[in-house]
C-alpha cells in the first residue's frame, strides 16, 4: 500500500470541530445540489417548451392526413403540470381532440383521418362523442381509416371496437383478436374483511337506491342495487349492439352472437363483416398516401394551430369540472391519486371569468361522480352568482359522470346536455362512520371518554352512535335530502311527488335521464357549444372565441405543485409497484363523501 504525504501542515482543529465542518459542508453542497437540480429542471422545461413550440408551429401541409392514437390519454381537463411538460406527454384535453376533428371536417387541407386503437383509456361517454365527431367528418366527404393490432387484452375490447366501428375502413393486423366480449360490472364488498378485523360500519342513506355504502355494509347486492346496475348494464349493452350493427350494416342478432363468441380472431371478424382489411399499419399508411397524396400529420400539430382568438371577440367560456368534488383546492394526477374539484379553486376561476368584459355564455363540462354535498352546493351557488352578475346563460355538458353532487352542480344550468352513456342523477345523500371498538378489543386497547355536551363525541370512531346521536344524524340527512330534492324540483320544474319516482338515489344514463326530464338533450360538447352560441345570440359565421377554464398555470405554480405533491406521487408509485389496484382503491376512498355514486367498475 502506498503512502501519500500531504504538503500541508497538520490542522490544529479538534476532531469534533472537523466533524461539524464536514456536516456543514455536506449541508451547503446539498443545498447547492438541490438548487442546481431545480435550476436544471427549469432549464429542461424551458428547452422542452421551446422545442415543442418549434415543432407545433410548423405550418400544416396543404395536403394533410391527421393521425390520431386513441390509446393516448385525453382527459377532460388539460394536463397542466411541470412533469407532463418534461415528459413531453400530451397536454391537450378531450375537448381539444373533439373540436379538432370537427374543425378538420371543414378544412380543405385535411383529406382524411388515420387512427389507431388497441387498449384505450377513453370512457364510454367519450367514445360516443368521438363516434359522432368521426361520423360528421365522413359526412363532409372525407375518409376515416383506423388500424388495430388487437382490441383489448383478450377481452375488454368492446369500447375499442365500438369506436372503431364508426370509421369507414377498419384494418387489423393478422393473427390478432377483437375482445368485444360485452359489458361486465363489478362491485367490491368488504364487509367480511371488516368483520374479521373488528370494524363495524354504521351508515345511513336517503334512500334505498343510494347504495354507495353497500360495499361496506353488506357482503352482496341489495335488491335495489342489483336492479339499478342491471338497468345501467342493459342500457350500455343495447347501445353497443345497436351502434355496431348500424355502423357495420349487420343485424343486431349477429352482433350479439359474435359478442357471445368473443374474443374473435381478426380473420373471423373479417368474415363476419366487423372489419374491412387484414394488414399491417405500414400497409394502411401506404394506401392512405396513395388515396390522398397527402402527408401524415399528428393531431397535436393541428390542435396547436387552433388559437383562442382576440380578447375583443365575444367569448364562450368553456370550463371543465373533473373529479371528486371537495372543499379546498383542485388537483389532477399525478399530484393526487385522482382528480379533485376543489370548491375554492372553482370560485377563483369563476371570479377571473367574471372580469371578461366580452363574456356571453358559459359551457360547464361536468365529469364527476359527486363528492361533498357542502362543496357541491358552494360551486352551484358560485355559478348562479356569476349568471346573475354577468347576465349570461349557462349550458351544462355532462361527460362520463355528472351524478349526485355533480348533478347538483348541474342544477345551476339553463340547459342540460348529457352524452347517451353519461351516468347522472343519483339524487340522494348518505353518511355515517366506521366504528373501531371491535378492532380495539382485538388489540387490547381501551378508550376512556369524558364529554362536555351530550353529543360531543357523535363522530367518534371508538363507539357506535347513541340513540340521541342516531336521531340527530338522521335528521341532518333528512334536511340535506330535502334541500337536494327541492333544488332539483325547482330547477327542472318537476313536482316533488314525480321527483320521488326519479330520485331516492336512482342512477340514469343520459338517454334515460332525457326520457324522464332530468336533462334537456342527449348530446356532447359540440351540441352544447352550438346551443350556447344560440343562447348568446352569436350569429352563424360571426367570429367568437372559446375561453378555456381552468386557466393555464404559471411556472411558479407548477413548481409549487411538484414540491407539494412529491409524497403523493411516491405513494402512488409504491402502491402500483406492490400490485394493488389504484382504480379500486380510489373508488373506495370516495366513500368518505356524502353525495357520491356507489362504487362499481364498468368493464367493456
Amino acid at each position: 500500500m502506498s503512502e501519500f504525504k500531504t504538503p500541508f501542515p497538520k490542522s490544529n482543529y479538534s476532531k469534533k470541530k472537523t466533524n461539524k465542518i464536514k456536516i456543514l459542508l455536506k449541508v451547503v453542497i446539498g443545498a447547492f445540489a438541490l438548487m442546481g437540480a431545480v435550476f436544471a429542471l427549469i432549464l429542461v422545461g424551458v428547452f422542452t417548451l421551446i422545442g415543442s413550440a418549434g415543432k407545433m408551429n410548423m405550418p400544416l401541409p396543404k395536403q394533410s392526413v391527421l393521425v390520431i392514437n386513441f390509446d393516448d390519454y385525453y382527459g377532460e381537463s388539460r394536463s397542466d403540470d411541470l412533469l407532463t411538460e418534461l415528459a413531453e406527454v400530451k397536454q391537450y384535453s378531450f375537448y381539444d381532440l373533439v373540436q379538432a376533428i370537427h374543425s378538420a371536417a371543414n378544412d380543405s387541407r385535411v383529406k382524411a383521418i388515420a387512427a389507431q386503437i388497441s387498449s384505450s383509456p377513453l370512457g364510454l361517454a367519450q367514445i360516443e362523442e368521438l363516434r359522432q365527431a368521426v361520423a360528421d367528418f365522413q359526412k363532409s366527404g372525407k375518409k376515416a381509416y383506423i388500424f388495430s393490432a388487437g382490441m383489448g387484452n383478450f377481452g375488454n375490447g368492446t369500447g375499442e371496437y365500438l369506436l372503431a366501428s364508426a370509421f369507414g375502413e377498419i384494418w387489423m393486423q393478422p393473427n390478432t383478436d377483437i375482445g368485444i366480449t360485452g359489458v361486465n360490472i363489478e362491485v367490491p364488498f368488504v364487509r367480511g374483511l371488516l368483520d374479521k378485523i373488528g370494524v363495524q360500519p354504521e351508515f345511513y342513506a336517503r334512500h334505498e337506491y343510494k347504495t354507495a355504502m353497500t360495499s361496506v355494509m353488506r357482503e352482496d347486492f341489495t335488491p335495489p342495487y342489483k336492479e339499478e346496475l342491471k338497468k345501467l348494464g342493459t342500457s350500455v349493452f343495447e347501445n353497443v349492439v345497436q351502434n355496431v350493427a348500424a355502423s357495420r350494416g349487420v343485424s343486431e342478432k349477429l352482433v350479439k352472437k359474435l359478442i357471445n363468441e368473443a374474443p374473435l380472431a381478426a380473420e373471423d371478424a373479417l368474415q363476419n363483416g366487423l372489419i374491412d382489411v387484414l394488414g399491417y399499419r405500414a400497409d394502411m399508411e401506404d394506401k392512405i398516401k396513395t388515396d390522398t397524396d397527402a402527408e401524415l400529420v399528428p393531431i397535436d400539430a393541428y390542435i396547436a394551430e387552433n388559437r383562442e382568438g382576440s380578447s375583443s371577440l365575444p367569448a364562450v367560456a368553456y370550463m371543465v369540472l373533473e373529479g371528486v368534488i371537495s372543499e379546498g383546492t383542485s388537483s389532477l394526477p399525478p399530484m393526487s391519486s385522482e382528480a379533485v374539484i376543489g370548491a375554492d379553486s372553482v370560485a377563483e376561476e369563476l371570479e377571473a371569468m367574471a372580469k371578461d368584459e366580452n363574456l356571453k355564455v358559459l359551457v360547464l363540462r361536468i365529469n364527476s361522480p359527486g363528492g361533498s354535498y357542502t362543496a357541491s352546493k358552494q360551486i352551484w351557488h358560485d355559478v348562479l352568482r356569476l349568471k346573475e352578475k354577468k347576465k349570461i346563460p349557462v349550458v351544462i355538458s355532462m361527460g362520463g359522470y355528472a351524478a349526485s353532487g355533480g348533478y347538483f352542480v348541474a342544477m345551476a344550468g339553463d340547459r342540460l346536455f348529457a352524452d347517451p352513456l353519461s351516468l347522472t342523477g343519483s339524487i340522494g345523500v348518505l353518511g355515517g362512520k366506521m366504528v373501531l371498538s371491535g378492532l380495539w378489543q382485538k388489540l387490547d386497547v381501551n378508550w376512556g371518554e369524558i364529554k362536555f355536551g351530550q353529543n360531543a363525541g357523535i363522530l367518534s370512531a371508538n363507539r357506535p352512535f347513541s340513540d340521541s346521536e342516531k336521531a340527530i344524524f338522521n335528521k341532518s340527512l333528512d334536511k340535506v335530502y330535502e334541500d337536494f330534492t327541492l333544488t332539483v324540483s325547482k330547477a327542472r320544474n318537476i313536482s316533488l311527488a314525480e321527483l320521488d319516482k326519479l330520485a331516492r338515489g336512482r342512477v340514469w344514463t343520459g338517454v334515460g335521464a332525457k326520457e324522464v326530464g332530468l336533462v334537456d338533450e342527449v348530446g356532447g360538447i359540440s351540441e352544447a357549444l352550438e346551443a350556447a352560441k344560440n343562447m348568446a345570440e352569436i350569429k352563424p359565421g360571426e367570429p367568437f372565441r372559446v375561453a378555456y377554464y381552468p386557466r393555464a398555470k404559471t411556472l411558479q405554480q407548477k413548481l409549487a405543485e411538484v414540491v407539494g405533491g412529491g409524497t403523493q406521487i411516491r405513494t402512488e408509485r409504491l402502491i402500483s409497484e406492490i400490485g394493488l389496484d389504484i382504480q379500486t382503491i380510489n373508488m373506495l376512498k370516495r366513500l368518505q363523501y356524502n353525495a357520491v355514486l356507489p362504487p362499481f367498475l364498468f368493464h367493456y
